[in-house]
């Protein structure tokens, strides 16, 4: 089998990817080391395929890969399905350090956060700011009424928690990019606005103690293998591997909404366990070398292992907010961007092209009942 460069394997990626997701065993396809152990061994198409796929299903899997024909490795995956992460309204039985889940104020990246109705719990991801006014970043699914622009209160905690309507309002949903059935998603995004700045403290709770840290900006892009670090209301604080990027994907939200195809993703693995589970969507990937956000998490495996996450340059890009970053002064700045995806390295987030980004809204939610 002869080495590929990601370029090779992107594009390979491209070709094959409508053909495979028709079938009802591919669950994502995207590219990434063909051994992660041995990144110079080069890269090849990753398929993520159901965990209950039988040895001669994926046979006939494998070879339609192979007429699909190319030089490029490809390497089969059992993921099981993806599924979008929040909670409904009951707890699950998971173990958690309490002060994820806990009332925070101000209300700090890393806590559980949610909605009344329909009830649901996730996590708030990080502190936001445009124009001096501070947001929460979060998922469309956590904090929107069904996907609409319909008022809805932000609780911190969520209702999974015991965050009630009234005495657990931390603002209101302000904005989000509606998931689109039967077309392609670039990203399961939205803001809180809070009832005011002093709600919401711009750092990012980093253990079950309670330390805060401060996250200093975010990432336009970044490679598969990078080593990144989040807290999720759910998992806590783990760390994981960016196993794939440039993933096309199928995430099932049930509902009205069925399941959903993202394009340009990223699968990222856990490294010592799970990663993304219920309660865990709108928690951000932050780099684990210099803290920078990365990835907004909104899905994983039934086991948790591996996160679906939206490359945060794109959703920040989509609201034009940056990371928010307190100052000596009790005030705050807007964060840092830096990241820029080498031209012509494959392995990293690739932008949108210009129809594509152009297909994305932002749209605003009613400010009351």
């Amino acid at each position: 089998m002869s080495m590929a460069t990601f370029h090779e394997a992107l594009k390979h990626k491209n070709r094959i990817s409508p053909m495979l997701l028709k079938r009802a065993e591919v669950m994502a396809v995207g590219v990434g080391y063909v051994d992660p152990h041995k990144p110079s061994l080069g890269a090849s198409v990753i398929v993520y395929t159901h965990d209950k796929i039988v040895p001669s299903g994926l046979n006939n899997l494998k070879s339609v890969a192979a007429k699909l024909g190319s030089a490029v490795p490809v390497r089969f995956l059992s993921s099981g399905s993806f599924k979008a992460h929040s909670v409904p309204a009951l707890k699950p039985k998971v173990f958690r350090p309490k002060s994820f889940t806990s009332r925070i104020r101000p209300v700090p990246g890393g806590v559980s956060i949610g909605k009344a109705i329909p009830a649901a719990t996730g996590t708030a991801g990080v502190i936001v700011i445009k124009n001096n006014q501070l947001y929460i970043l979060s998922n469309n699914h956590v904090l929107i009424r069904n996907n609409s622009a319909s008022f809805s209160e932000t609780l911190q905690p969520g209702p999974a928690d015991g965050g009630v309507s009234g005495a657990d309002r931390v603002g209101r949903a302000f904005q989000f990019v509606p998931l689109r059935p039967g077309a392609v998603n670039f990203q399961d995004s939205s803001l809180a606005v809070p009832t005011s700045n002093h709600r919401l403290n711009p750092r990012y709770l980093i253990n079950g103690a309670g330390r805060l840290i401060k996250v200093p900006g975010h990432l336009l892009s970044y490679p598969v293998g990078l080593q990144v670090m989040k807290t999720g209301r759910t998992s806590g604080f783990v760390r994981g591997t960016v196993e794939s990027n440039n993933v096309d994907v199928r995430v099932s939200y049930g509902g009205s909404l069925g399941t959903l195809l993202f394009r340009n993703q990223t699968v990222i693995h856990g490294n010592t366990g799970p990663v993304s589970l219920p309660g865990d969507s709108g928690s951000v990937w932050l780099r684990a070398s210099d803290r920078y956000a990365a990835a907004l998490n909104f899905a994983g495996t039934a086991d948790g292992i591996r996160s679906i996450s939206n490359p945060i340059g794109l959703v920040m890009s989509t609201y034009g907010v940056r990371i928010a970053v307190p100052t000596a002064g009790g005030t705050y700045i807007a964060g840092k961007v830096k990241g820029v995806a080498p031209i012509g390295n494959s392995s990293y987030v690739q932008p949108l092209t210009e129809q594509q980004r152009k297909r994305i809204r932002a749209i605003l939610v009613k400010p009351a009942k």
